[in-house]
């Protein structure tokens, strides 16, 4: 058994690949973790840091359209916390626009369903991101509030796209309601700044990604106005960057700049 993130979030305990002859898997357990950490954890259903959201997530069956790893068990452990016992899913061994294109038709496509109600889904995820930033961002978030939401992964970035053919998607702790948009825009950026793909090709990447959402929200029937899908996919996603500092990192650097370049086309 093999741990995989030494510093999680404070919902999860640990995750670990489990293999048993020529078997695998991987046991991710979670629970509520408080609030120290930099991700904190909540015990509070309605709070966008709900502890238990993913092992509802699963139980729901909503993450099927989204490509979800198979949910092979979820056990309700004696100290309150809950083991997901999930499929086994290889990394993407290189990223490009052509296979994120792809994956941003099939999030196009789960995306263009009808908004789910249940009520232990995020609401105002991106406004709690933002404040553990200590970013100001009222006015757009509203405004980002009022367009047409569906239901959203919240950080859908490369490195959460596994499998062969990059269609199993994980880490869904932080789901809920968003703009349509906002998870394409996503991973996108964060492809730059966690260096998945050359900065280089940010632009190539972008043109893409917002090719395949689109196609894919057609796809699923979806008949919005396409200016609000650019507004979340532009704008939202550079204030859910916003926070990042120039200088650190050359990734970081070549992320704002990248930003800065689509929110000028939006």
């Amino acid at each position: 058994m093999k741990q995989l993130r030494r510093t999680p979030p404070a919902a999860t305990a640990g995750v670990w690949h489990v293999t048993a002859g020529s078997d695998s898997a991987v046991l991710k357990v979670v629970h509520d973790g408080g609030s120290g950490s930099r991700w904190p954890a909540s015990s509070d259903r309605a709070d966008p840091y709900y502890w238990r959201r993913e092992p509802c997530a699963y139980e729901s069956g909503l993450l099927r359209a989204f490509g979800a790893p198979v949910c092979r068990a979820l056990v309700e452990r004696d100290d309150g916390s809950v083991a997901l016992w999930l499929e086994d899913a290889p990394e993407v061994a290189t990223w490009t626009p052509e296979l994120l294109e792809g994956v941003a038709r099939r999030l196009g496509r789960a995306q263009a369903a009808p908004l789910p109600d249940e009520p232990w889904l995020s609401r105002g995820w991106l406004r709690a991101y933002l404040a553990l930033h200590d970013v100001a961002g009222a006015p757009f978030v509203d405004r980002l509030d009022a367009l047409p939401q569906t239901f959203c992964h919240h950080d859908f970035h490369p490195a959460n796209v596994l499998g062969a053919n990059a269609d199993v998607v994980i880490d869904w702790a932080y789901c809920g309601l968003g703009a349509v948009g906002l998870d394409a825009g996503v991973l996108v950026a964060d492809g730059v700044a966690d260096e998945a793909f050359p900065a280089e090709l940010a632009d190539a990447v972008c043109s893409a990604v917002w090719r395949g959402y689109l196609a894919g929200l057609g796809d699923g029937g979806w008949s919005g106005d396409e200016a609000d899908v650019r507004f979340a996919f532009a704008h939202g996603t550079a204030l859910r960057l916003s926070w990042l500092p120039r200088g650190e990192r050359a990734a970081w650097d070549a992320t704002i700049d990248f930003l800065q370049r689509l929110a000028s086309t939006a």
